[in-house]
């Protein structure tokens, strides 16, 4: 006959589980709660303060205070081929006419400068599906700014030619998406993507 219901005032330990007022305490074991058949789908909190999230055996996300965090290779991901859009909140960088050189992912919002010359610049892959980034030509110099990521769809440079064009780029996984091309003070020019 089963047992329906079992009563103990200070709680019931089980192999280190503590089963207690309603409550089920794990005490940090890890691979704590499995949720699937051949168990590698499981929530635990293994780390003090921490509870991570692990799929298919691939550990995806965790939990902190205030803050879900998406571990490398997982995305929070929307219909079909539509993502959470993710900034990075690094102060604004500002690369100097004559330097060119390399962009940064880490900051959203990267303004360049070109002297008679010309400028050339580069842009490494994003961190996270769904990464957005701007880049904006202030000071034109005469010469152009190119741009060459080191995987753009739909070409492998922009060139910058005229003061207020920018572009916003989001990143697909394997290659920055070109999602606007345009000029913030005559409206009509735009970089060209080629």
């Amino acid at each position: 006959m089963a047992v329906s219901q079992f009563t103990a005032s200070s709680g019931v330990n089980l192999d280190g589980v503590i089963l207690s007022n309603g409550t089920v305490d794990t005490n940090g074991a890890a691979n704590s709660i499995i949720l699937d058949a051949n168990g590698d789908t499981h929530i635990s909190a293994p780390t003090n303060d921490q509870i991570d999230i692990s799929i298919g055996g691939a550990d995806d996300f965790t939990i902190t205070a205030n803050s879900l965090n998406i571990l490398s290779g997982s995305v929070i991901a929307g219909p079909s081929s539509t993502y959470v859009p993710f900034i990075p909140i690094a102060a604004l960088e500002n690369i100097t006419a004559g330097t060119g050189g390399a962009i940064s992912i880490t900051a959203y919002y990267t303004t360049i400068n070109t002297d008679a010359g010309g400028d050339t610049f580069t842009l490494a892959d994003g961190v996270v599906k769904g990464q957005i980034k701007k880049i904006q030509l202030i000071v034109d110099g005469g010469g152009d700014g190119v741009l060459t990521p080191t995987n753009l769809a739909g070409g492998t440079t922009i060139t910058f030619a005229d003061a207020a064009d920018f572009a916003i780029l989001a990143w697909a996984g394997s290659e920055w998406q070109t999602i606007e091309l345009g000029n913030d003070a005559d409206g009509v020019t735009a970089p060209v993507l080629a």
